[in-house]
């Protein structure tokens, strides 16, 4: 879209970073007969992109990065690969997943129906929000773990690109059975608690975080929500995997999850033993609460005041925002690109 680069662009582009363009043509052909062109940004020229500060037709050398450097962002500038040659798309983005450029977001700008599929077949994701506007033309693909223009929070970090490392709100059976490995290994194999009691009824009217290690499950927590209050409970960490900060993890990403959803008060149980880790998070004996006991424990009321985030989540956010996945509030979601797509 928009007007056409000049050869003297393209030509110190080129120079600035060879991996800008990428001829294409047939096994067999004597010369190029399409051509895939990219920029490499830098995070200046990320943001300048995203706030339509940039020139396409003549983009200045300091939103760019040199061939040595790793780029903020891989934007697919222009293409021309008709028919066949479509197949070269594939093999452009495959080296723009090789390890000097794995961590960088992957954005194209898409006006066709075929390039719509085409992006979609690729993993990108339809849609972009940006600082309150909906960019609907703009496909990404998020690969950056965090990044000052789009920071993750604590409780949705990007597990694919980390390798499998991170925290992650449960949005699957599959991610629920995970939290059950874990639990039944800690509560049920190390504690020998009755299985009735550590499954009790609660786990389908509530959230789980699920931390992961390089794809294995270390560690999980349980948030139930109530009126004017939210209860965390059955912190586990796998044995082998203590002597880390994943408990620490794990509470901090909690509470910003209760913050993020507007909740001032966090309610919690602990064994007398352990009141001494809760209490590094600010969390304090509950006024009148009484030592209870069950699973041959003995524990203690606790509570947290907390403040509820800038942008905690609220009534007025409009529906698109309020039927996001739970925790990805910040990100447009499969309705968002359903109701404002251009294709409808």
């Amino acid at each position: 879209m928009g007007p056409l680069a000049k050869a003297a662009t393209i030509e110190r582009l080129t120079k600035t970073n060879p991996d800008t363009i990428w001829l294409v043509a047939r096994r067999g052909a004597a010369r190029p007969e399409g051509f895939v062109t990219v920029l490499l940004l830098n995070e200046e020229g990320y943001e300048a992109l995203l706030n339509d500060r940039m020139d396409l037709a003549d983009p200045d050398d300091r939103y760019l990065v040199r061939q040595s450097e790793t780029p903020a962002a891989v934007y697919s500038w222009a293409s021309y690969t008709p028919g066949i040659l479509a197949n070269a798309i594939p093999l452009v983005v495959d080296h723009f997943s090789s390890p000097r450029y794995a961590s960088a977001d992957m954005i194209a700008n898409v006006t066709t129906e075929r390039g719509r599929r085409a992006m979609l077949r690729l993993g990108f994701d339809e849609g972009l929000e940006w600082r309150g506007t909906f960019k609907p033309n703009l496909f990404i693909k998020h690969r950056a773990p965090n990044s000052r223009l789009f920071p993750r929070r604590r409780y949705d970090q990007t597990v694919d690109s980390t390798p499998g490392t991170g925290i992650t709100v449960v949005h699957g059976i599959d991610e629920l059975f995970r939290v059950a490995a874990v639990r039944s290994a800690v509560y049920i194999g190390e504690q020998s608690c009755p299985y009735d009691e550590e499954f009790d009824g609660n786990d389908f009217a509530a959230t789980h975080l699920l931390y992961s290690v390089k794809g294995e499950p270390a560690g999980c927590m349980r948030i139930r929500f109530f009126g004017d209050f939210a209860k965390m409970e059955r912190l586990a960490v796998r044995k082998e995997f203590r002597r880390s900060t994943i408990a620490f993890e794990l509470v901090r990403a909690s509470v910003d999850l209760c913050r993020d959803k507007g909740f001032r008060k966090i309610y919690g149980h602990a064994r007398e033993d352990y009141l001494p880790f809760w209490q590094r998070f600010g969390f304090k004996l509950k006024h009148n609460g009484a030592p209870f006991g069950f699973s041959g424990h003995t524990f203690v009321e606790m509570v947290d005041d907390v403040e509820p985030s800038d942008d905690a989540i609220s009534i007025d956010d409009g529906p698109y925002k309020l039927i996001r996945p739970e925790g990805q509030w910040n990100y447009p979601g499969v309705l968002d690109r359903s109701g404002r797509s251009p294709w409808l």
